[in-house]
């Protein structure tokens, strides 16, 4: 929030071109289009039927790593069952054309069909648990579908194994080129369209934020678990379509061919090449099956060995895999400073609409405040948090809230902003009981929050981090939308991990802002500012609520900024409100004297 940023104009409209994928990353984009076409075409034209089966299938893992990455990248869940997915998907069609005398079309959505529903069985326990609990539970889905296979034997053929006969799509399309390599090459590089495309819409950072930050994205109105569902299920339609296509090839399945090495593999395909890179799964593959299952054949019984081996090199000297480590060296060979600069709030609150009209946040029954909390209590363990607190926030004004350490100013946030749920007592917002409403309805209502630690997501840049919410339905939000658009070129160039912490306090008050919000809750946003960042957040706060008619209730250390900006001042101790009133009405009562020893600077 620098000092400067809050005296320029706001920039020339510019109307951005959209982009169905990022400009920045199409170069990477065609290269691995390149790549996985050259891949298949030398074989081709050279004659060679072992190495064209070799990168036929090196194309096939890289269809079911790629909806992998997007679920480890975007979505950052752990799993260490998508090779199960890929064996329930291709064991079911080869069942099916093989055994049970179906078309291939329809052993191919049959298969299709039981890789989903597989894969639907994988996220459910995402809704529950993450990180590495996640990747254990997913990982028992992968040890134990070989010994379902050998449980069912009869019915799975699992001692011998099921053949599939060649169908239609094996005849020659031209020249020496069948139907299957252009099925695959057309899989693959779709693959590799969809990597690029969902991490270049709002849904792939709705994916980032929900994994990222779960309580950031329930103050914007998503749904955690929803997106995280979603993500399995990207993943699970490339697993399931890739095991498909490796019946189609291999013309042969076995319990052997789906043990868990197969989702290690896959997993460690995405971690070893890049994750979050398009070109990542490919290096992967390269490095983890090309070079070991081809050029080291004739140490295939020692490949887990191997898959340890590199991925502990290639993590000790590329943290961010191998595309992510050569793009990094090339970064610094070229010596090329990361796009950098500044956001002015101050000059888009100028694009506002004069005071009174129909676009200023704000509705309900005139005169009756915005939020109401009644005898909030909650508990934690033998901590009691909140002990039946009660506060008014009108319209319209900037409410502090204000209190020594461990008073329960946060949690009393929390529990207005649903984040923490009460054992007792009501929040009414904008006249309607919010008390069972979650922290994504109260966001559809109108409320926005930022938090203590601002939630900048650095791999993404100021305008991602800014345009990752859903819009807030019934909200008026046209002036916003268009003083936004006019920055959105600029902001769209400038990378959140060069932000300083004044401009990612400014940067997340600019993504609440975008939903058009009717009170916006902040959690010490001075926290780490220098005195005069200070002051122009005080100022910031009176234009908030002079161009948006919106209130704000903040939580707040730094009792200058609370004299100067606050209207109304909730002295809070123990979980209690001692005293709430105009900061120079409450200034000498005896009873919260101690916690403004040293302010003098009171308004008024």
């Amino acid at each position: 929030m620098a000092s400067r940023a809050s005296t320029e104009r706001a920039p020339a409209r510019v109307t951005p071109t959209r982009h169905l994928v990022r400009p920045e990353l199409k170069r990477e984009l065609w290269l691995s289009i390149a790549i996985v076409t050259l891949a298949v075409a030398v074989p081709l034209v050279a004659g060679s039927t072992y190495w064209l089966q070799a990168m036929l299938l090196a194309n096939v893992y890289l269809v079911a790593a790629s909806g992998l990455n997007i679920l480890r990248s975007q979505a950052e869940q752990m799993s260490f069952g998508q090779g199960a997915v890929l064996g329930v998907s291709a064991y079911t069609m080869a069942l099916a054309v093989g055994v049970w005398g179906l078309s291939p079309l329809n052993g191919v959505l049959l298969g299709f069909t039981a890789g989903m529903m597989a894969g639907l069985l994988m996220s459910l326990p995402s809704l529950r648990v993450q990180g590495y609990y996640l990747g254990l539970v997913t990982m028992a889905g992968a040890l134990a579908l070989p010994e379902v296979f050998f449980l069912f034997e009869d019915q799975t053929r699992a001692t011998t194994g099921v053949n599939v006969l060649p169908s239609a799509i094996n005849d020659i399309a031209f020249w020496q080129v069948d139907w299957l390599t252009i099925v695959i090459l057309a899989c693959s590089i779709g693959s590799l369209v969809l990597t690029g495309v969902v991490r270049s819409s709002r849904f792939g950072r709705q994916l980032r934020v929900a994994g990222a930050s779960p309580e950031a994205a329930a103050t914007l109105g998503l749904r955690s678990g929803r997106l995280r569902l979603l993500a399995f299920g990207l993943a699970s339609v490339c697993a399931s379509l890739a095991g498909v296509l490796y019946v189609l090839l291999i013309q042969y399945v076995a319990p052997g061919s789906f043990t868990l090495s197969l989702s290690i593999l896959l997993y460690f395909v995405v971690v070893i090449g890049g994750a979050g890179t398009i070109a990542g799964p490919i290096a992967g593959v390269v490095v983890l099956y090309v070079v070991p299952e081809v050029g080291l054949v004739s140490l295939l019984d020692y490949r887990l060995l191997i898959y340890g081996a590199i991925a502990y090199t290639v993590i000790f000297l590329m943290p961010d895999g191998v595309v992510g480590g050569l793009r990094r060296i090339a970064s610094s060979l070229r010596k090329k400073a990361e796009p950098g600069g500044g956001i002015a709030l101050a000059a888009l609150l100028a694009n506002a609409p004069p005071a009174g009209a129909p676009a200023r946040a704000g509705t309900g029954e005139t005169g009756a405040p915005l939020l109401k909390a009644e005898n909030l209590s909650a508990r934690f363990g033998r901590v009691q948090a909140l002990d039946g607190i009660s506060i008014e926030i009108g319209r319209g004004e900037v409410h502090a809230i204000v209190g020594p350490n461990g008073s329960g100013k946060t949690t009393l946030l929390n529990a207005l902003s649903g984040l923490v749920t009460v054992d007792q007592g009501t929040v009414w917002f904008n006249g309607e009981d919010i008390t069972p409403v979650n922290a994504g309805g109260r966001a559809a209502r109108g409320l926005g929050r930022t938090f203590q630690t601002p939630r900048v997501f650095s791999d993404m840049t100021v305008w991602e981090n800014v345009d990752c919410g859903p819009s807030r339905k019934g909200a008026s939000t046209d002036w916003i939308e268009k003083a936004l658009e006019g920055v959105r070129a600029q902001w769209d160039g400038i990378a959140a991990h060069t932000l300083p912490h004044g401009q990612r306090r400014s940067l997340e008050i600019a993504r609440a802002l975008h939903r058009a919000p009717t009170l916006l809750a902040l959690d010490e946003p001075a926290a780490g500012l220098s005195p005069a960042e200070r002051q122009e957040l005080s100022s910031l706060l009176r234009a908030v609520v002079a161009a948006t008619g919106a209130s704000v209730v903040m939580v707040e250390h730094d009792l200058e900024l609370v004299w100067n900006a606050a209207d109304f001042i909730s002295v809070v101790d123990a979980g209690k409100v001692l005293v709430t009133g105009r900061p120079a009405d409450i200034r000498h009562m005896p009873e919260i004297r101690r916690l403004f020893a040293g302010v003098t600077d009171v308004p008024g």
